[in-house]
């Protein structure tokens, strides 16, 4: 026997093993001019700038990862008017990039996340802006790849040049190998009326609706998730009153949605996110709003597999080695979701009036820097905080604007330096209170969501070769009652798969289903598998197509 030939009689089977072959963080850069649509008026000055990003096509080239996607902006300014009314309006930007990974080509699978989005904004006549917007992502690229490993060792090697049997030690580890991603989304509006409290005028005129949404609970049930959230709305109005005072009024909606994803089971791990899609209000009367929010949930829901890896077998008979391979497993350390407050004092600077009454606020966030430490993830960045107020008895309109430092602790049991953390913070709530003509207290209320990973290298035992030349073949005995032939192969009947396509069994998958995909039959797949009952097959099963 050659060197190269591997000895039977020890059980293997096929996983689909994915290998990240990159993780980095970059930025791109969306760029351009926006134009006031009529019949609005005249920019004044700006007061606020607003942007989400939305991915819509990613594309891998020999050593990068090229991005494609769209900018949605919104502007929030005062016009020319001489009571200087607030209005607002909205644009849109291309996004494109790519960033620099070496060693990937096509074939390989990204994923990319947007991590933070800042906007920044410039005037560049009474009808035109300047927007840069710079977004944050997270790029990872996979590459799949199917080995065999040896699932199973006989209780007792036999082989003829050794007059003992051997009993060997068998160590293993289990680990994630395979894992099947279902996603979907549905879209769904939030309706409902907002009163406005007796401490404010009535309103003659919607400036802007403004909405945040979030999800509550993500229930996994027959082909199907049941997705529950909260919206909070913010309306910015023209007040009923000679002079225009501008005022804001909040708002609270709840919505629940269910999105369709044939194939999975109660028991599943979700994971849901909402995105406000568009949000408006119009005028029931004098003291009541009515709100429409469109909302698109997405949800992914993950089948993770495991596998127990045989990492070493000893001792085996001098003939025989142990084959093993290195695989490299992405673990989930944990992950965790708490909310922060971050107190900050505002001066309005010397060039403004003072503060009269603050009409409403608004912050930007952006994330710097992400450190894990023993226990916990540490964010740190900055806020960009926008009071809006009016001049008292005037009421004209007025903006300032700080930018300011924060940190925020996230607490993940587990996480040690060495490992990799993602994060996403997100502005759930501003409160600005006057505490002086020029002193404003805000208090600026984010969510922290982080992910901590772990990249671990396990040795696997992929097969056993045979270190002589010229020996008969060796098989390692599987004693029973009355027999002492060599184990049977993975899948469970007496035949050795045939050579041909290779098939992993996804959610929701039948052998009909794949047998019409393949242009083959149920019955010839059963035949090359040794597939005891062909009503009966798991996601994450190795199938050969003949």
């Amino acid at each position: 026997m050659s060197s190269d030939v591997i000895v039977s009689g020890f059980p293997r089977r096929k996983v689909k093993v994915e290998v990240v072959v990159a993780d980095v963080s970059a930025s791109i850069v969306a760029s351009g001019r926006l134009v006031v649509p009529p019949p609005k008026p005249d920019i004044a000055s700006i007061l606020d700038t607003q942007a989400r990003a939305a991915i819509t096509q990613v594309t891998i080239v020999p050593g990068a990862v090229v991005i494609q996607g769209n900018v949605d902006v919104d502007i929030l300014y005062v016009s020319t008017a001489p009571s200087q009314p607030v209005h607002a309006f909205e644009g849109v930007l291309p996004l494109f990039g790519s960033v620099s990974v070496p060693g990937v080509f096509g074939g390989m699978i990204p994923e990319v996340l947007v991590t933070s989005v800042f906007a920044t904004a410039r005037l560049i006549d009474p009808r035109t802006v300047e927007v840069n917007v710079l977004v944050s992502l997270r790029v990872r690229v996979l590459r799949e790849e199917i080995t065999e490993v040896v699932v199973e060792v006989p209780p007792t090697i036999i082989v003829p040049a050794v007059e003992v049997p051997v009993v060997p030690i068998v160590k293993k580890k289990v680990v994630t190998v395979e894992r099947a991603v279902l996603q979907g989304e549905a879209e769904t509006i939030a309706v409902g009326t907002i009163s406005i409290p007796p401490d404010k005028p009535g309103v003659s005129q919607v400036i802007r609706t403004d909405a945040a949404a979030s999800v509550s609970s993500a229930r996994v049930l027959q082909s199907k998730v049941v997705v529950n959230g909260a919206v909070s709305v913010r309306v910015l109005y023209v007040a009923m009153s000679p002079n225009q005072p501008v005022f804001s009024v909040d708002g609270a909606l709840s919505f629940s949605t269910v999105v369709s994803l044939p194939g999975v089971l109660p028991g599943m791990f979700a994971f849901a996110s909402v995105h406000v899609e568009a949000a408006d209000a119009e005028i029931v009367n004098a003291r009541t709003l009515r709100v429409r929010v469109v909302l698109r949930v997405s949800v992914v829901v993950t089948v993770e597999r495991e596998l127990p890896l045989i990492t070493a077998v000893e001792p085996l008979p001098t003939p025989l080695v142990a084959v093993t391979r290195e695989f490299l497993v992405e673990e989930i350390v944990g992950q965790v979701e708490d909310n922060s407050t971050i107190p900050v004092r505002i001066v309005v600077p010397a060039e403004l009036p003072a503060i009269g009454r603050v009409i409403q606020s608004f912050a930007q966030v952006r994330v710097t820097r992400t450190t894990v430490l023993d226990g916990v993830v540490l964010v740190e960045g900055t806020l960009r905080i926008t009071v809006l107020y009016s001049e008292l008895p005037t009421q004209r309109v007025f903006a300032t604007v700080e930018t300011v430092p924060f940190s925020v602790t996230l607490r993940v049991p587990g996480a040690i330096p060495a490992y990799y953390a993602v994060c996403d913070i997100d502005v759930i709530r501003v409160v600005a209170v006057p505490v002086e003509p020029r002193f404003v207290n805000v208090r600026v209320v984010l969510r922290g969501w982080t992910m901590v990973t772990r990249v671990d290298t396990v040795s696997a035992v992929v097969g056993v070769n045979d270190t002589t030349a010229g020996a008969g073949e060796i098989a390692p005995q599987l004693p029973g009652p009355s027999t002492g032939l060599p184990g049977p192969p993975v899948g469970g009947g007496g035949q050795v798969p045939t050579p041909g396509r290779v098939h992993v069994v996804q959610v929701g998958e039948t052998l009909y289903q794949i047998a019409q995909g393949y242009g083959t039959t149920v019955a010839a797949i059963v035949q090359a598998n040794a597939i005891p009952d062909p009503d009966r097959i798991e996601i994450g099963d190795t199938l050969v197509i003949p």
